[in-house]
C-alpha cells in the first residue's frame, strides 16, 4: 500500500498511521545499515586500477599548476564563515548575459542506455580526455582571461569568478564545515576613468586538496567514464541554447535600471526598545514644519542621474476606484505621499501642528463616512513627481516605488492609526522576505498600470513614539509598490536589478573575444545585494524541451551528475551536501537546466539508475543544505574581498574551523610563520586520517526495480508474510524432490489396509454363521 504512495505520478500524503509505521521501521534499517557499513568497511576503499592510475596522473598535473602561484604568503586577516547581518531573503539575481560562445553536445532524453556498462580501463578513458587536459581545463584561471578583463573594464562588476569557486564558496555548511579548501584571489584596478579607477576581484578555480577520500578519487574517474557512454545527437551553437526560463526575462521601465544599494538590513533589531510599543493613547507630533519643509524640498531637488533629467505627472482617475472597496496599507501610503507632493507651494502654516496634551481624546473616524465618500469621488488630481522618479507612460518600475516609498516617510501625513500599529507590530516580527512584497492594485487594462488606492482620512496626530516609527520605516525600505508589466509568456513578474539602462541594452560582438577552442563558455552578470558578480561557465550538453505556456521546443542545458553508490542492495544513497549544493548552483546559474542523477555501481562500474529531478527537488532532500545559508556565507566572504587592495591573496580554510584565513602574497619578503603553499602540495592528495566509516543513507523515496519486483517499501525489513511463505516453498521443493519414495511407501499401506479389511469381514461371516446354527 504505502509503495503504491510512492509509485504514483499524483503526489498524495499517505495516511497518518502508515506514515509512522513506515519511518519508525526506516529509521532501524538505517541502524542496521551503519552496523553492515562498520562491518564491511572494506567495501568502501574498493578502487579499480584503471581510476586509481588516472587520479593519479591528474594530480600530478594539478600540482604543477599549483607551481604557477607564489611560494609564500603572509596572514593578512581571520574572519568567520558565519559573519555579517543574516538576511534570509538573500538571492543571487540574474542580471544579463554578456557573452556567451561555442558549440554544445546534443543528446537524447534517454541520456544513457540502460543499465549501461562503463568503461573501466585507463585507456579507454585516457584516450578520450587525458588527465592532463582535464586538469588544465578545470584550473584555467579568470584572472588571466582576456575576455573576462574586457568585459570588467565595460560592466565594472565587483568581482569576477568561475562556476567551480563559486561552488567552492557556497559549499560551506555547518556546523562543521568538514571540508578543506583553498581560492587564490587576485585583486586588479580596471584600466582608465582616471581618478574614479575601480578595482575588480578575480577568483580563481579552486586548487587541489590536500587530502582526499578513495569515492573522490573514483568521482573523477567515472566522470569522464560516463561522458562516452552519454548518447550524442551532434552539436549545435551554444548562441540558440535557452539558458533562463522565460519568467526570469524581465522587462525593466527606465527608472528601475539604475543603479542602487539596498537598505543596510532588514532584520530583527533587538536595539530597539520595545516598551515604546505599549503607548497606544500617547499622542505625538507627526512632524514639525521644518521636517516636512525639508522632506518636500527633497522631492523637487534635482537629480544626478543622467536618465532622471525630465518631469513627468500622473493622472488617477477616480471614478474607476471603488468607493467601498478595500484599500491596501501601500496604496493608501502612496497616495499620501503624492498628496504631500502636491502641497509643496504651501508654507509650514499649512500645514498640521500638534503637541502633546492631557486634554487630547482618542477620536476614531469613521473611513467610510460621506465626508470621505465625497472627498474620494473629487474629479481627477494631477500630482507633480520628483525628477529622481520618472515615469514611463507604458510601465510602473520597481525603483520608482522604491523612492517613492522612501520619499514619502519623510513627508507622508499620518493615517489609520490602528492600522499603523498593527502595521508596525506586524513588521518587527515578520521576516525579511515578506516585508520585501509588494501589494498592486490593477485598474483597467487600457490605462497604464499604476499604484492607486483610496485615500484614508488621516488622524490629526500620532499615537506612535518617533523611535518606533523610525524602526518601522526601516524595516520597509526594502518595499515597493509597483504594477509589474507583462512578460512574454503573459504572465506578471518584478525583478529588481542594479545594471544600468545601457548597460542593459548593448550588445557585445563575438568578434572582438576570443571563441573557446573546444565545447564553450558563458559569461553572465549576477547581482547579490548591492555586488555585481560575473561568471564564467560552461554547459556539457543540452537537448529540446516544451518551455513556457506555449509550449514550443526550445534548446536548455541538461546537467548529469555521477553518483557513485555502494549499497545497491539496498537502495541508493541520499545526496549529500555539497552534491546538493552543485545541482542547485547549476539551476542557479541557468535557471532553465534539466538535472539528472547518474547512480553509478562503485563496484561494477554500471549504471543502475538514471534518474530526473523534479523541479522541487530541494524541498525533499535530507541533507543539512540550506541555500539561504550558503548565500549569506558568500555574500560575507565577497564584501570582505572587495575591501582588499590590489595584489595576490590566498583565501585558505581548514577543515572543521569556522572561520578562514586571508593570505597575502610575500614577494621574497616573508617573515616566520609564513605560509608555503608550494610546500603544502608537494606531494599528491592522501586519504583522510579520521578512519570513519564514509557510510551515507539510503534514500527511503527512490524505488528501484527489485523493490517493484518483490512489493518492498525501500529501506524496511523483509515483512513476516514473505519470511514464511518463503518457508513453505522450500518445504514443496523438498517434498517435491522425494517423490517416487513416497508414493511406494503409500502402496504398501493401502495393500495392508486392504488385507486387515478382508481379515475383519471373514470374522465377521464366520461369527454370523455360528449363530445361525
Amino acid at each position: 500500500m504505502y509503495l503504491g504512495f510512492l509509485l504514483s505520478k499524483i503526489v498524495r500524503p499517505p495516511p497518518q498511521n502508515l506514515k509512522m509505521r513506515v519511518n519508525n521501521e526506516v529509521t532501524q534499517f538505517m541502524r542496521y545499515l551503519q552496523d553492515v557499513a562498520r562491518i564491511c568497511a572494506n567495501d568502501y576503499n574498493f578502487i579499480s586500477q584503471g581510476a586509481m592510475r588516472y587520479s593519479e596522473e591528474f594530480f600530478t598535473e594539478c600540482l604543477a599548476d599549483i607551481k604557477t602561484f607564489p611560494e609564500l604568503y603572509q596572514i593578512f586577516e581571520m574572519t568567520s564563515l558565519t559573519g555579517g547581518t543574516f538576511d534570509p531573503g538573500l538571492t543571487l539575481t540574474f542580471e544579463k548575459q554578456l557573452l556567451i560562445m561555442g558549440n554544445v553536445d546534443i543528446t537524447d532524453h534517454k541520456i544513457v542506455p540502460a543499465d549501461a556498462q562503463l568503461a573501466s580501463d585507463y585507456q579507454s578513458v585516457s584516450s578520450e580526455n587525458p588527465p592532463a587536459k582535464k586538469a588544465k581545463d578545470m584550473h584555467t584561471k579568470i584572472s588571466s582571461d582576456s575576455n573576462a578583463k574586457r568585459l570588467s573594464a565595460r560592466y565594472e562588476p565587483e568581482v569576477c569568478l568561475t562556476r567551480d569557486a563559486l561552488i567552492r564558496l557556497l559549499d560551506n555548511h555547518g556546523p562543521d564545515f568538514g571540508d578543506q579548501w583553498e581560492l587564490p584571489v587576485w585583486v586588479q584596478s580596471n584600466p582608465g576613468k582616471g581618478s574614479s579607477q575601480t578595482k575588480t576581484v578575480y577568483i580563481d578555480p579552486p586548487l587541489l586538496q590536500t587530502e582526499m577520500t578513495i569515492r573522490q578519487r573514483s568521482h573523477i574517474y567515472h566522470e569522464e567514464s560516463l561522458k562516452l557512454s552519454i548518447k550524442k545527437n551532434g552539436s549545435k551553437n551554444v548562441f540558440h541554447l535557452m539558458t533562463e526560463r522565460p519568467e526570469d526575462h524581465r522587462q525593466l521601465s527606465s527608472g528601475s535600471s539604475q543603479r542602487s544599494l539596498p537598505s543596510e538590513t532588514k532584520g530583527l533589531e533587538f536595539e530597539v526598545d520595545l516598551t515604546d510599543l505599549e503607548t497606544f493613547g500617547e499622542a505625538t507630533a507627526i512632524k514639525t514644519p521644518k521636517r516636512q519643509n525639508a522632506s518636500v524640498g527633497s522631492l523637487n531637488a534635482p537629480s544626478s542621474s543622467p536618465l532622471a533629467k525630465t518631469k513627468s505627472s500622473v493622472h488617477l482617475a477616480n471614478s474607476s476606484t471603488d468607493v467601498n472597496g478595500p484599500v491596501t496599507e501601500e496604496s493608501t501610503r502612496t497616495v499620501a505621499n503624492e498628496a504631500v507632493g502636491s502641497k509643496t507651494p504651501q508654507s509650514d502654516d499649512d500645514l498640521p501642528l500638534m503637541g502633546d496634551s492631557d486634554d487630547e481624546k482618542l477620536v476614531i473616524d469613521d473611513s467610510v463616512s460621506p465626508a470621505n465618500a465625497t472627498s474620494r469621488s473629487a474629479g481627477p488630481l494631477e500630482i507633480p513627481v520628483s525628477q529622481s522618479a520618472p515615469v514611463n507612460a507604458e510601465s510602473s518600475s520597481p525603483q520608482k516605488g522604491t523612492r517613492q516609498r522612501r520619499e514619502s516617510k519623510r513627508a507622508k501625513l499620518s493615517g489609520d492609526q490602528l492600522g499603523e500599529i498593527l502595521r508596525m507590530q506586524t513588521a518587527m516580527f515578520k521576516s525579511p522576505c515578506d516585508s520585501a512584497k509588494c501589494t498592486t492594485t490593477a485598474q483597467d487594462s487600457s490605462s497604464p498600470s499604476q499604484c492607486v488606492g483610496a485615500s484614508v482620512h488621516s488622524h490629526p496626530m500620532s499615537l506612535v513614539k518617533p523611535c518606533v516609527s523610525s524602526y518601522l520605516e526601516r524595516n520597509q525600505d526594502g518595499e515597493t509598490c509597483a504594477t509589474p508589466q507583462p512578460s512574454a509568456a503573459g504572465g506578471n513578474s518584478t525583478t529588481k536589478k542594479i545594471l544600468s539602462q545601457d548597460l542593459q541594452a548593448c550588445a557585445e560582438d563575438e568578434q572582438d573575444y576570443k571563441a573557446p577552442e573546444e565545447g564553450n563558455l558563458l559569461y553572465k552578470l549576477y547581482s547579490l545585494q548591492d555586488l555585481l558578480i560575473m561568471v564564467r561557465s560552461s554547459v556539457l550538453l543540452t537537448h529540446s524541451r516544451k518551455v513556457g505556456q506555449n509550449g514550443q521546443n526550445q534548446f536548455v542545458p541538461v546537467h548529469v551528475l555521477p553518483k557513485l553508490e555502494y549499497q545497491l542492495n539496498y537502495g541508493v544513497e541520499c545526496l549529500s551536501s555539497s552534491e546538493a549544493c552543485g545541482l542547485w548552483t547549476e539551476t542557479l546559474l541557468h535557471s532553465s537546466t534539466v538535472s539528472y542523477i547518474a547512480h553509478i555501481n562503485a563496484h561494477a562500474s554500471n549504471v543502475a539508475l538514471l534518474r530526473k529531478l523534479p523541479d522541487a527537488w530541494k524541498l525533499n532532500v535530507s541533507c543539512d543544505f540550506k541555500p539561504s545559508k550558503s548565500l549569506n556565507i558568500l555574500h560575507h566572504l565577497l564584501k570582505k574581498l572587495t575591501g582588499l587592495e590590489e595584489g595576490q591573496y590566498l583565501i585558505a580554510h581548514k577543515a572543521g574551523e569556522p572561520f578562514v584565513t586571508l593570505l597575502k602574497a610575500a614577494n621574497g619578503k616573508a617573515s616566520r610563520g609564513a605560509y608555503n603553499l608550494q610546500k603544502l602540495h608537494g606531494s599528491v592528495p592522501r586519504p583522510p586520517a579520521t578512519g570513519l566509516v564514509p557510510w551515507i543513507p539510503v534514500d527511503p523515496s527512490v524505488v528501484l526495480s527489485f523493490h517493484k519486483k518483490h512489493g518492498r517499501v525501500p529501506c524496511t525489513f523483509p515483512p513476516k508474510q514473505l519470511t514464511q511463505t518463503a518457508k513453505e516453498a522450500s518445504l514443496q521443493s523438498d517434498n517435491h524432490g522425494a517423490g517416487p519414495s513416497k508414493n511406494k511407501s503409500a502402496e504398501g499401506k493401502k495393500k495392508k489396509q486392504q488385507k486387515k479389511r478382508a481379515a475383519r469381514r471373514n470374522k465377521y461371516i464366520k461369527k454370523l454363521v455360528q449363530n445361525s446354527i
